[in-house]
């Protein structure tokens, strides 16, 4: 090698390098008179190499990143309910209006206070999401996290200035387009192996347990009026159904596009298909050649809603799905995070 790191000593007695005996520590160089061949066992660009594929994924990782895509995405839908409802408020001045009283029951049981400009149950969503995500910083990219902590310390600043109202709406599209910039990132950036799949897996099982859960609810029968659109502004379709429809938003339309629609990403029967294919390529849990259940229970699921016409889907046909996507968690926590 070309230096060395050495003891010194200041007699011939080899025992005195030693420091106690007043040796010494030193730089060595070797120095020639002539260039001299660099050796090194670090690879070289001319030799062979092996990609190296991603090792097995630990449960707790599989977990954390699975709640991470549920918890990003509770939280869009959580931030686009509410931005609807304060545009109606900002509109009307009155709370006590039938729709928005109706969605103010609606987001009681999950601890969403529409009274107060940001919630709690909103802030601690996102929480709960930079949590899941700090326990597996590794599993995606820098620029990620930085958006995500960025999104965590916006949300509470707004929720020290922010009142209802127009106030609340713009602030609940800044933190729209954060949660898109954090979800494009992932997108774009992260690596397609086992646990990108379980974090996408974990938003499209979200995405569609929320939409269903809320197109029951502005679909039933007794809906008060302006449901149906406000139902086309949280699930972001207003214009692609002034494309795709002639006719003013019906229920019988808003459910084909929100719910039937297989191009429309923010759809169930999108998101079922997504599912489908995520879980049909997670490693094998069972004897090989067979199915995992979770694998059989979507398979069925999505063959069930594909064949469905709008006029089949009632408001309880779409909450009991809405529990059935949900019961998926149930059968891929017993397989993979046990």
């Amino acid at each position: 090698m070309p230096g060395g790191f050495a003891r010194v000593g200041f007699s011939q007695d080899a025992t005195a390098i030693a420091m106690q005996r007043g040796g010494q520590a030193a730089d060595v160089w070797v120095v020639s008179d002539r260039p001299v061949e660099r050796e090194t066992l670090l690879p070289q660009e001319h030799d062979s190499f092996t990609r190296s594929m991603p090792g097995s994924l630990p449960s707790r990782a599989a977990e954390n990143l699975t709640w991470l895509g549920r918890y990003i995405e509770r939280s869009e839908d959580t931030a686009r309910v509410l931005r609807a409802y304060h545009v109606r408020l900002a509109e009307t001045s009155d709370p006590e209006t039938p729709l928005l009283a109706d969605i103010r029951d609606y987001l009681e049981p999950f601890g969403i206070d529409v009274e107060t400009a940001i919630p709690l149950g909103l802030i601690s969503t996102l929480d709960s999401a930079v949590y899941s995500a700090g326990q597996i910083r590794d599993r995606f990219s820098p620029d990620g996290w930085l958006a995500l902590k960025d999104l965590s310390k916006t949300i509470h600043q707004f929720a020290k200035t922010v009142a209802p109202g127009d106030d609340a709406t713009r602030a609940m599209t800044v933190i729209l387009r954060k949660l898109a910039g954090f979800s494009g990132l992932l997108h774009e950036n992260m690596y397609r192996f086992t646990g990108w799949r379980f974090l996408e897996i974990g938003r499209r099982l979200e995405r569609g347990i929320q939409i269903a859960r809320m197109l029951a609810r502005l679909t039933r029968k007794g809906a008060p009026d302006g449901a149906l659109d406000m139902m086309l502004e949280i699930g972001d379709s207003v214009m692609t159904h002034r494309r795709q429809y002639p006719v003013q938003a019906g229920r019988r339309t808003v459910i084909d596009l929100l719910a039937l629609d297989p191009l429309n990403p923010r759809s169930i029967l999108f998101q079922l298909e997504r599912l489908k294919a995520e879980i049909g390529m997670l490693p094998s849990v069972g004897a090989e050649g067979h199915m995992s259940p979770a694998a059989k229970e979507i398979l069925q699921l999505n063959t069930a809603i594909a064949v469905m016409e709008p006029s089949d889907m009632t408001a309880q046909v779409i909450d009991d799905l809405a529990s059935e996507i949900g019961g998926l968690y149930n059968s891929l926590a017993k397989a993979y995070f046990g």
